[in-house]
């Protein structure tokens, strides 16, 4: 049974087990739509969820969100015969715009399946380094992702830089990662939601045409030259979403490091490795929409789990 609405659940909960989970969201350096391999970089926008699961008959609630991704989440993780007996609460709370190509769906996929696996195995570990249970979690997000339609790749890319932080070079339908390495954590990130700017059919980034360029970009980004990378995926993908590029040329112009349009858009990212010129690139920006400021994040996923009484 899947409901939307918490209160009546949690009144009638006597004793739960919670999990709580930090998550941080993402932004690309190169699009993996047009070639199956993608690079992305954590940052410190995040969401926080909460898991509930107390004694109950097998239903499911959000507070917030797509049910049924968030539904597919949870039975890949709980099994059967332990969720008919039980009753799930999902509350999420979110810092990423959704929408933008900010990688909020897969920052929340993810933690609600850290959520779920930590409230039926007790042997997730603290580590700090990527182990086989971090990328299980991963996965069933992944899977989960692909079957709800919410994603075209299933965003492992995405995935990997929520959940771990810092850049990664993923083959995303091997569900591989080809390189993962730490971000100055001084770097800034400056984000543009500009006004006016929908999203565009997103299989327009399969073009044959460019699909070469698009395989450039990843060399580049393998070869450590990074915010060349995200320059030409901007570049490339500005025009072929029609997302306005003067905006990218804008934040280049005022010092950026690297500028470029961040998923299937529209948001535009710049980055740069300096608090004035972050603060420039705001300046001008604001003038098209709404700006976010925020960090280079390093920071790997957190849980923790407690058990209420009452």
């Amino acid at each position: 049974m899947l409901v939307i609405g918490m209160d009546s659940m949690a009144r009638a909960d006597s004793s739960a087990r919670i999990a709580m989970v930090k998550m941080h969201g993402a932004i690309s350096i190169v699009n993996a739509i047009p070639t199956g391999k993608g690079s992305t970089l954590g940052i410190g926008l995040g969401v926080n969820v909460a898991v509930r699961m107390g004694h109950g008959e097998g239903r499911i609630v959000s507070n917030t969100g797509d049910a049924v991704f968030i539904h597919n989440i949870i039975k890949r993780i709980i099994p059967d015969d332990m969720l008919k007996h039980k009753d799930i609460a999902v509350e999420i709370r979110s810092r990423i715009p959704m929408g933008y190509g900010l990688k909020s769906s897969s920052a929340v996929s993810n933690a609600i399946a850290l959520a779920c696996y930590s409230l039926v195995d007790d042997n997730m570990e603290g580590s700090d380094d990527i182990t086989a249970r971090d990328l299980k979690v991963i996965d069933a997000a992944v899977s989960a992702s692909i079957e709800s339609k919410v994603s075209i790749t299933g965003a492992f890319d995405d995935a990997c830089a929520c959940y771990f932080g810092g850049i990664f070079i993923t083959d995303n339908h091997a569900r591989r990662i080809i390189k993962h390495e730490k971000v100055d954590d001084r770097i800034e990130v400056v984000i543009l939601l500009p006004m006016g700017v929908k999203r565009s059919d997103p299989m327009r980034l399969r073009h044959p045409m460019l699909v070469e360029h698009f395989n450039h970009a990843l060399r580049l980004a393998e070869d450590g030259r990074y915010w060349d990378a995200m320059v030409l995926n901007g570049v490339l993908i500005s025009s072929l979403l029609s997302i306005p590029y003067n905006l990218v040329l804008d934040a280049l112009e005022q010092g950026a490091l690297a500028a470029g349009i961040s998923g299937n858009g529209p948001a535009v990212t710049a980055i740069t490795d300096s608090e004035s010129k972050a603060k420039d690139i705001a300046s001008v920006w604001q003038n098209y929409g709404e700006v976010i400021r925020s960090k280079a994040s390093n920071e790997k996923a957190r849980v923790t789990v407690s058990i209420v009484e009452g």
